[in-house]
């Protein structure tokens, strides 16, 4: 991999990938970069995991890289990842809250070590993901020494532009089988699942002030292998409405945390053993012009040279567990597909996912 940090993204729709060669800061907490530049936000900030903005460098430039000395070295999680039966367990102890009311949604996410995936494989996954998910927003973020993230993610979380703002809704997942099931077929959780997100986002704008919000669904949508239900929500915004506290309020979306929002955001922290790191976060491109932020989905990362892949469901009172661990199984192929593709194709590393 590259001896320099740097970003590289598609946008959905588009062909040709952008990026650049970075320099690194690290950025407050609930601010955005005041320059030009490429975001990438933590699930919850930790000082190991900051939020981090890239800058475009010169590929000639001789200054300093500011990512060295200021990020803190990222330890190898020590715990295991959890197995069917653990992770069916965990399902079991979140739908028994859910019985008594103290909680009506929360994201269980899990982690799957690859641990014999090169990171100098990367540049080529990127280059298939591109190629196989022309609707998903692809990315490469890259620090020598700390880590690599590589994503190709669905869900928009906030786009703005010319005091427009469009955000989407997305929840509820079933294995793409050929065309695109009727809203009609999708079953009782499945739509409650989806409203819960849905009716979360207009009570944060609400309650910003912004008055009028059209919405657009749900409708399903194909993402790669897998469908799910989209709202599109779209409104204006005034030049005296907090963008920053705005994303703040939205993220995390009960799509990636759950109902109540602080309630299942400290469930998660105590009953997942590991830390998402930035699966979940956001990621994207702040300008003067326009802002254009992503939910870091279908991600996986290499750390001191082991990859490992990020995969999470929603878990409600109606939630079955192995038909919740199968979902994550589908999320996970998003990327294990492409992963034994081209690992069979080089000829190591066959059924990654095995």
């Amino acid at each position: 991999m590259n001896r320099r940090p740097f970003v590289i993204w598609r946008k959905p729709g588009t062909s040709n990938p952008e990026g650049f060669a970075a320099s690194v800061k690290i950025i407050p907490n609930g601010e955005l970069p005041e320059q030009s530049s490429f975001v990438f936000s933590p699930f919850q900030e930790y000082a190991s995991f900051p939020r981090l903005a890239f800058y475009p460098e010169p590929l000639d430039s001789t200054e300093s890289i500011f990512y060295k000395n200021i990020i803190p070295s990222i330890t190898l999680p020590t715990d295991e990842p959890d197995n069917k039966s653990i992770y069916c367990d965990r399902i079991n102890i979140l739908t028994s809250l859910m019985q008594n009311q103290e909680l009506h949604k929360v994201v269980l996410s899990r982690r799957i070590d690859l641990n014999e995936l090169s990171e100098e494989m990367a540049p080529a996954l990127f280059n298939e993901l591109c190629s196989k998910y022309p609707a998903a927003f692809i990315s490469l973020i890259h620090i020598p020494g700390v880590f690599t993230w590589l994503g190709a993610t669905p869900e928009r979380l906030l786009y703005l532009k010319d005091n427009t703002v469009h955000t989407t809704s997305i929840a509820a997942t079933r294995p793409f089988e050929g065309e695109l099931p009727d809203i009609k077929n999708w079953n009782k959780k499945e739509l409650e699942e989806q409203q819960l997100v849905t009716s979360f986002i207009l009570n944060v704008l609400t309650n910003a002030g912004i008055a009028e919000i059209d919405c657009d669904g749900p409708q399903p949508i194909q993402a790669g292998n897998l469908v799910h239900l989209k709202t599109d929500i779209r409104f204006k915004v005034s030049p005296e409405t907090d963008i920053k506290q705005l994303i703040k309020e939205l993220h995390p979306t009960p799509a990636v945390c759950g109902l109540p929002k602080e309630k299942a955001f400290q469930t998660i922290r105590s009953i997942e053993p590991h830390s998402r790191e930035y699966y979940a976060g956001y990621l994207g491109l702040v300008n003067h012009e326009e802002l254009e932020l992503y939910v870091n989905l279908r991600c996986m990362r290499w750390l001191n040279g082991k990859a490992s892949l990020f995969v999470g469901g929603g878990i409600t009172a109606a939630s079955n567990p192995t038909e919740e661990w199968e979902e994550t199984n589908f999320k996970a192929l998003t990327l294990l597909s492409v992963i034994d593709k081209l690992s069979i194709l080089a000829g190591n590393y066959p059924n990654a996912h095995k």
